[in-house]
């Protein structure tokens, strides 16, 4: 088994999108955990689970990306997200941003803008050190 680049906790109500999330996540060197909805990303990170990124959708029923965002910072102000957004949710990926996100990565994925984004996150993490 090799050495992980990190955690991502993946955030989707969609089952193929937390699918195809993992699979390229896997691919780049990432250990991965899926969850279907904020609560359950709130939950989770309340109760002990420590990702070095979440992949964040913004439109989920129930508790949506602005309002996970909001939680998550409450409980882990430095936790980077970044948000994860179909084209037409442009304006509310950059509204995220503005309230803190890390950055945004267009639905459907693309594997190298993927990577760039948590290569730029990791950067980052690594010059607050």
């Amino acid at each position: 088994m090799t050495d992980s680049k990190g955690i991502v906790l993946v955030v989707d109500d969609e089952e193929s999108v937390r699918h195809v999330a993992s699979e390229m996540l896997t691919y780049l060197g990432y250990s991965v955990v899926t969850v279907s909805s904020g609560a359950e990303a709130v939950e989770g990170i309340r109760n002990g689970t420590k990702p070095d990124v979440v992949l964040l959708d913004i439109i989920m029923p129930g508790m949506n990306g602005f309002q996970t965002l909001r939680a998550l910072r409450k409980i882990d102000p430095g936790l980077p997200v970044l948000i994860s957004t179909g084209y037409s949710d442009r304006d509310a990926a950059t509204a995220l941003v503005d309230e803190g996100a890390d950055g945004f990565v267009n639905k459907p994925y693309h594997i190298e803008t993927l990577a760039a984004q948590l290569q730029k996150i990791q950067g980052e993490i690594n010059r607050r050190k």
